[in-house]
């Protein structure tokens, strides 16, 4: 039988929200050289990612004035997609301070979206690289989401 503290270092290591992922150290000069963690999406992340791409697309939709959904003879790609709240969401799921703690919530993404900028572009970039994604920097999350 463990003990309940060789049980306890398992749970924590197994919990861990680094341990268990790609994840790299980031100085970032533009915050005074802050150092944080990026990690790479998890499972739970690209689904609320892909949740929220298709409702992006549906908004889109009904702002030209069409149904919700997908239909013959209209070009999805006439939609203007608003994506930086997409990119604010994997910021906020993926961006750690050390040791490990997560800096945002989902609740954040709004503000984060107010504030996003080309060094928070450069840090979504590395933590999508880290979850095996490539982006062209003309590319839409959407698109790459498989929703459009």
């Amino acid at each position: 039988m463990r003990s309940k503290s060789t049980a306890s270092s398992i749970r924590s290591k197994i919990l861990d929200p680094l341990r268990n992922f790609k994840h790299v150290r980031v100085v970032v000069p533009e915050w005074d050289s802050a150092t944080v963690i990026v990690r790479a999406l998890s499972a739970g992340d690209w689904l609320e990612y892909r949740r929220r791409a298709v409702q992006q697309v549906e908004d889109a939709r009904v702002a030209a004035g069409l149904t919700p959904q997908s239909d013959e003879g209209h070009s999805e790609s006439d939609l203007q997609v608003f994506s930086t709240p997409l990119y604010a969401l994997v910021l906020a799921r993926t961006l750690f301070e050390p040791p490990g703690l997560r800096i945002f919530t989902d609740e954040d993404v709004a503000e984060l979206t107010e504030a996003y900028s080309p060094v928070h572009d450069r840090l979504v970039a590395t933590a999508l690289e880290l979850s095996g994604v490539t982006l062209d920097p003309a590319s839409d999350p959407v698109a790459e989401a498989g929703n459009g």
